[in-house]
């Protein structure tokens, strides 16, 4: 519960946040911006090598060795974030999202680092058992975003201004959070809990096969808002900012209840099937409201935005709306693979969701409406999904038996 409050609130706010942008730009400009966001959402994705789920899933059995798996995780993550940041600003699609010219580069890879860790803490906190903290640190990070807006608006360049009210509060997050995680809760395991993890071998091949997922995921979730505007121009990249930010939202909100599910599961076996028919009764009751949503309410929930907003945006949130079945489904099925140490069937789907959503948008022509993305997403997790309804049937049972 408190993660799926940390969601909708946080999630609110940042459609607060993008909605009061386009009050001080124009369509275009939030495209620009929100490109150069997502982009740095993307590699920060791919910098936080899906350590957050590792967290969830291994801090339980951690033990003595959890601030030393911390600290080594966190290294990684801000070297993978680097490289990844580096390598981007070397392509020619650099030249075409970074604002600020070359302060504004070094701020992206700035942004790119401290995001891969601000990514990861909350697996941190759940893995720990302190998931009420989540909810907190991210709705005064949303609440600082809206309140620094209008002050820096005034002595930057909108664009400019955007972006260091987004990377501000993100940065004090940071430091804060990671003070208490790898002081005071990595401590109490310290004295507390012999280790039961599994053979480091093992646990680098589960780390390495994840983080290429969430790689192969990212492409979807962080990097398509910046493909879209790419290739469908800035204005058309506004209109589908923010109902993606939706989209991604419901998506975290599931998630956020299905990796609540494991890490109770992996902590607490005895009770893991009355915690999981408790999951899976939230997790349906959260997604026909997310049905109801989007598919019935699109049109009024973007209206604060502009009459453009709300025509555009609400054609592409009634595709997700029919998606979020399959959506549910192949998001269950990851959950399962993670309490099982299944990671190789996580990737295959991750894959092949990504190829087709890529494949499908690059198809585009310049100027299509976002709709076509919307159902372009729809079929792609429901073929994706009609494959793993079976298999994950199968897993369920498994891992209630078990």
């Amino acid at each position: 519960m408190a993660l799926i409050i940390s969601n909708v609130v946080s999630g609110g706010l940042g459609f607060v946040f993008w909605a009061a942008t386009a009050h001080y730009e124009k369509a275009s400009g939030v495209g620009s911006v929100s490109a150069e966001v997502s982009a740095i959402t993307f590699l920060a994705s791919v910098g936080s090598l899906n350590l957050i789920n590792v967290f969830a899933r291994f801090i339980p059995e951690a033990g003595w060795h959890a601030r030393r798996m911390i600290l080594i995780s966190y290294s990684g993550a801000v070297l993978a974030g680097s490289l990844c940041a580096v390598i981007f600003l070397l392509t020619p699609l650099a030249s075409g999202l970074v604002i600020g010219g070359g302060i504004g580069r070094v701020g992206l890879a700035c942004c790119v680092v401290l995001n891969s860790v601000f990514m990861i803490q909350d697996g941190g906190l759940v893995g720990f058992g302190r998931s009420g903290w989540v909810p907190i640190e991210n709705t005064l990070v949303a609440v600082a975003r809206l309140a620094l807006l209008p002050l820096t608006i005034t002595r930057l360049s909108p664009s400019v201004a955007i972006l260091w009210s987004w990377a501000l509060p993100m940065a004090v997050a940071v430091i804060i959070v990671n003070a208490a995680i790898v002081g005071r809760l990595a401590r109490r395991k310290v004295t507390r809990q012999r280790p039961t993890l599994p053979p480091v071998r093992q646990l680098g091949r589960f780390v390495a096969i994840e983080s290429v997922t969430t790689a192969v995921a990212a492409a979807v979730s962080a990097f398509l808002p910046a493909l879209v505007t790419r290739r469908l121009g800035a204005t058309q990249g506004g209109y589908f900012y923010v109902p993606w930010i939706i989209t991604t939202m419901a998506s975290l909100l599931f998630t956020s209840i299905l990796i609540s599910m494991v890490r109770e599961a992996v902590a607490r076996p005895a009770t893991a099937s009355f915690t999981i028919r408790r999951s899976l009764r939230l997790l349906v009751t959260a997604m026909i409201a997310g049905m109801i949503g989007c598919i019935f309410l699109s049109k009024f929930v973007l209206a604060s935005m502009g009459p453009d907003f709300a025509i555009y945006g609400s054609q592409l949130l009634r595709w997700v709306g029919l998606a979020l079945p399959a959506i549910t489904t192949n998001l269950l099925y990851w959950s399962l693979c993670l309490v099982r140490r299944h990671p190789w069937p996580v990737l295959a789907v991750n894959l092949a969701t990504s190829a087709a959503m890529i494949a499908g948008v690059m198809l585009l022509r310049k100027g299509a409406a976002v709709s076509s993305v919307g159902m372009i997403y729809c079929l792609s997790q429901w073929v994706v999904a009609l494959v793993v309804a079976f298999p994950a049937m199968k897993a369920l049972r498994a891992v209630r038996e078990r």
